[in-house]
Parts: structure tokens; sequence; C-alpha cells
């Protein structure tokens, strides 16, 4: 019963919320932009057009600009959450068409978009390196 009182007394419970980290928005991202660049692959004729290699060629200059800025460990954390779960999981299949294609595209760029936003505004936890 003293227990009982104990943890449900002023200041032992947890009424708070627990806040996000800061590196939360940018892991988010790297994990949301690497899943809609699967969905993207998926698409019928996705993989030899051009626009796949520019989005993959966009998608590793963020990461280099992470990595230089200190948000590359919350990528890297996204990358390892997507490997892990698409392992397990088949990922969504684009279909067939033009208009899919399109929109499987326009998906991947917003997605990279959110990224370079995010990676922009985490706040770096270390000096940048000469």
């Amino acid at each position: 019963m003293l227990s009982a009182a104990i943890l449900l007394g002023p200041g032992c419970a947890d009424d708070a919320a627990p806040r996000p980290s800061k590196d939360e928005p940018v892991r988010r991202a790297g994990f949301r932009s690497l899943a809609a660049r699967e969905f993207f692959a998926s698409c019928p004729g996705a993989a030899a057009g051009r626009d796949l290699a520019h989005q993959a060629s966009r998608h590793e200059e963020l990461k280099q600009l992470a990595a230089r800025s200190g948000a590359g460990d919350p990528v890297a954390l996204g990358e390892n959450e997507w490997a892990g779960l698409s392992r397990n999981s088949p990922p969504e299949r684009c279909e067939a068409g033009d208009e899919a294609y399109r929109q499987a595209l326009a998906q991947y760029r917003g997605a990279l978009d959110i990224l370079a936003a995010r990676i922009a505004d985490h706040p770096a936890q270390r000096e940048p390196r000469p």
C-alpha cells in the first residue's frame, strides 16, 4: 500500500508526454525518403529511366550534407530502420501507367525536399569539422 502511495504521489508520476528527440524529424524524413525511393523504383520503367538515377544522386548528396552538418547519425538511423522493416515486410508496389509513375516520382521528390528541410533545421550536435 505504501509503495502505491509513493508511486502515485506528486512528482512521481510521469504525466508529461515524452519530448521527441531533436533527431526525430531527420530520422523520420530519412526513413520516408527510402520508402518513397523503393516505391518509385517499383514502377515499371523506373529502373531504366533517368529520373531514378537523378533522384538517387540527389539523395546521396543530401546524405553527405547531413554528415557534414551533424545530422548524419539520424539519417543513418532512419536507413537502419528501413532496412530492418523492408526485410520483413514487402514494400508497396507501384501500378503500371504514366500517371502512377508521375505520382510516385512526385512523392519521392517531395520526400527528398522534406529530408533537405529537416537537415537544414537540425541543430548541429558538435562543431563542424575543418
